[in-house]
């Protein structure tokens, strides 16, 4: 080997390493300007959002305000008209579902019961009156066969001075006398 060639290694290995160490210091140069630079961008980016928050905050309020406002009534009108029309009707389908899952009986109905008890107090009515018209024709008519006419006691004359009326009492003292006697 030669000498020149040995020389040419050595200073071909020193550039290298020479190079490799300027590479090294500009990229640690490069870094350093990256972080500062990244630094400022970030303290940049913060204080205009901050600005930005500043700038909104009061405008989003009253758009937030201004929108309550409009829906407010539409939320009531809406609540309203819910509660009239489809609030009924759930409630009924709500209730009639209850029913049908409940696994106890249903009680009897009332509104059944109502229709017979009336029928069978009209029916009662109905054989009382017929029990009645009977009786009474009866009565008149064993009344009429009782009192004949050769039955019938003479009507008071002058001799006889006691009404009516005495002679009753004179008749139930006589039988309370005689019922006592039995006795």
């Amino acid at each position: 080997m030669s000498l020149t060639t040995s020389n040419d290694e050595a200073q071909a290995q020193v550039s290298a390493s020479d190079r490799a160490r300027l590479a090294a210091a500009q990229a640690r140069l490069a870094a350093a300007q990256a972080t500062v630079l990244a630094r400022n961008a970030s303290a940049t980016a913060s204080e205009r959002a901050q600005y930005a928050r500043e700038w909104a905050t009061p405008r989003i309020v009253d758009a937030i305000y201004q929108a309550r406002g409009w829906a407010a009534p539409r939320i009531g009108q809406a609540g309203q008209a819910v509660g009239e029309t489809v609030g009924p009707k759930v409630s009924e389908m709500l209730a009639t579902t209850a029913q049908r899952v409940d696994p106890t009986p249903p009680a009897p109905d009332s509104s059944r019961i109502w229709p017979r008890l009336v029928a069978v107090a009209a029916v009662l009515a109905a054989a009382g009156g017929a029990a009645v018209v009977i009786l009474r024709g009866r009565s008149a008519g064993s009344a009429d066969t009782l009192m004949a006419e050769e039955d019938m006691a003479p009507a008071p004359t002058g001799a006889d001075t006691a009404s009516t009326e005495e002679r009753v009492m004179a008749d139930g003292d006589a039988a309370g006398n005689a019922k006592r006697a039995s006795s």
